[in-house]
């Protein structure tokens, strides 16, 4: 009787060691996929941030006069020589609607859109929010939209502010999204003269 009460506390202490191994193995496995999404929503960020900041700090280089075309909240067109070659390009930077942010399951997302003469370049990025504000050179804010040529060449910054956010929820069934936000003021050199 007593080999029996052995055999059946071993197997019930086994059963235990085997649930906590799998839980375990389950928060392993949740935390990873939790660390990927976050590690590939802040790369996106990353990205994007790069490139508007190169872009915004060339606003107006070899451009004598019109340097900014149109301003607001959501979209800003200008002008530059980019490349360094000697062509001014025409640059305008819009977002897109939600449902042109087909290739995510996030329902709150929409594009960034960079037109140039080269094309037009639709970025699925996740972004959730997309903000622009303006500031003249004492730093007073500029109000929006500016189509006026005297106000859109007394613009002397300009504040970037995105969200981007996973393109999948944080966990199966959850509507929870990573998000990452990135704000920058941005001193375009050619506007200070």
């Amino acid at each position: 009787m007593s080999t029996m009460l052995d055999i059946v506390g071993a197997l019930l202490l086994f059963g235990i060691l085997i649930v906590t191994i799998a839980r375990v193995q389950s928060n392993l496995n949740e935390a990873s996929f939790q660390n990927s999404f976050s590690v590939i929503t802040q790369g996106n960020a990353t990205e994007l941030a790069r490139q508007v900041e190169y872009d915004f700090t060339k606003i107006g280089f070899r451009v004598p006069v019109k340097r900014i075309l149109h301003a607001d909240t959501n979209l800003i067109e200008f002008r530059s020589d980019l490349l360094n070659n000697g062509i001014i390009d025409t640059i305008k930077y819009s977002t897109g609607t939600v449902s042109e942010a087909t290739i995510t399951a996030n329902p709150f997302d929409f594009p960034l859109k960079r037109r140039s003469r080269t094309g037009v370049l639709t970025q699925q990025r996740s972004l959730r929010r997309f903000h622009l504000r303006y500031f003249d050179f004492n730093h007073s804010r500029i109000g929006t939209p500016i189509t006026h040529i005297d106000s859109l060449a007394k613009i002397y910054a300009i504040n970037v502010f995105f969200t981007v956010e996973g393109r999948e929820t944080a966990r199966g069934g959850d509507t929870t999204y990573y998000a990452v936000f990135w704000q920058k003021l941005i001193y375009p050199r050619n506007l200070s003269n």
